[in-house]
């Protein structure tokens, strides 16, 4: 709310010349009087409110700062350059405070199609660079510096076209960087979001207490690339998960080609990443939805804490970083599919082309009233009962069959 009530205000025409209140058909010495008084004192009062931010920039946490890294990340093109350079000053500080999982929030500004917007991205990582330098902080430097290479690949990935169009996988060469890819935090939406535990007038600030501290790492990403089959042509991303203790001297692979393929033991699982190129979309958009999605989570618990549980009202949300304005990844949710995948699978072309056997085939013909009927049932039993395997096997024999 501070920053919304500081960039509105800082937003206003101070020149006196242009100011609604000027009329330059009337040559009145009052209103010109009025008006040049008006514009003194609002610059001056912008002013006052500059050097308030100013102060505040290192008296309130940088975990709050964080929190309206999206709005902070708009207004760096501010059109008072007094509170860009505040902007980038709030920035620099975040990032340097937390650089593991403010990178991929501000990833996208330094990849930034506008030249404008990418230069300030790149001043804002070597600001913050240069502060881990004073406090010696190497090992966060380095990831600074390696997370360029990291960005890059992924951009490219989601860039990348087969040569096949009919192609579904693709293979990869081993990501290899300035740092191991098991430094960098996972961009899912349980490592890059506050603690819940987490107050924001905390005196400490400390990352540990600030961000969950027991979040699965990636040893690797998989050579073994899916290709969805939608238009955009988006990519499948496998990383190998570990626990975030594990470092790299404790990996001991017998087989170290068959490490990049599947799991090994030692590892505690697999994450999943859509990556993907909008040629007319801006995931950006996306972002923000999930951001609005959040939101109304947390509406929702604050008004129905008694109920919640019982009514089941929460909006499933993930992650979504975006690396430029048409290229992004994003986190993919446990136990799901694409509706296509699903469609396809349950389509059994061995069965004759006209059997009511054919997997799929009744579920595309709307005046089957029996199908109808059958649909209603299994919509009954989860939207009733609650019960959402049974649901399941029921549209299964009675609809796909």
């Amino acid at each position: 709310r501070l920053l919304t009530i500081f960039f509105d205000f800082t937003s206003i025409q101070t020149d006196y010349e242009s100011s609604p209140l000027h009329d330059r058909s009337e040559n009145v010495d009052s209103n010109r009087d009025m008006n040049k008084s008006y514009a003194i004192s609002l610059a001056k009062s912008q002013r006052d409110a500059h050097l308030i931010m100013s102060e505040l920039i290192k008296t309130i946490p940088a975990q709050s700062y964080y929190t309206a890294l999206p709005q902070l990340i708009s207004r760096v093109v501010h059109p008072h350059p007094d509170t860009a350079g505040i902007v980038k000053a709030i920035l620099k500080r975040v990032l340097a405070k937390f650089p593991e999982q403010a990178m991929w929030g501000l990833a996208w500004l330094k990849h930034s199609q506008n030249e404008v917007r990418a230069d300030i991205g790149a001043d804002i990582f070597k600001g913050a660079q240069k502060q881990l330098q004073k406090t010696e902080n190497t090992k966060m430097l380095n990831l600074l510096v390696a997370c360029h290479g990291l960005f890059k690949f992924i951009i490219d990935l989601a860039k990348y076209i087969p040569k096949n169009q009919n192609s579904k996988h693709l293979t990869v060469r081993p990501w290899k960087g300035d740092a191991p890819l098991s430094h960098f935090v996972p961009p899912v939406q349980a490592a890059l979001s506050l603690s819940s535990s987490t107050k924001a007038s905390s005196a400490s600030g400390r990352t540990s207490e600030v961000f969950p501290a027991f979040v699965p790492r990636m040893r690797t990403f998989c050579q073994y690339v899916p290709v969805m089959s939608s238009k955009a042509r988006p990519k499948k991303l496998t990383a190998f998960a570990i626990s975030a203790g594990q470092r790299d001297g404790q990996f001991h692979f017998s087989d170290k080609s068959a490490s990049y393929k599947e799991l090994q033991q030692g590892d505690a699982g697999e994450m999943h990443f859509l990556i993907k190129q909008e040629a007319k979309g801006d995931l950006r958009k996306d972002a923000r939805v999930q951001d609005l999605n959040n939101v109304i989570n947390r509406l929702l618990a604050v008004a129905l804490r008694g109920r919640r549980q019982r009514q089941r009202l929460n909006l499933r949300t993930f992650s979504v970083v975006c690396l430029s304005e048409d290229c992004g990844i994003i986190e993919w949710v446990p136990n799901t599919d694409s509706m296509r995948n699903i469609v396809s699978n349950s389509y059994n072309p061995q069965a004759a082309p006209h059997s009511l056997r054919r997997r799929g085939k009744r579920i595309a013909n709307f005046s089957d009233h029996i199908l109808r009927q059958n649909f209603e049932k299994c919509q009954n039993m989860y939207m009733k009962n609650g019960n959402l395997l049974d649901a399941a096997a029921m549209f299964e024999e009675n609809c796909l069959k």
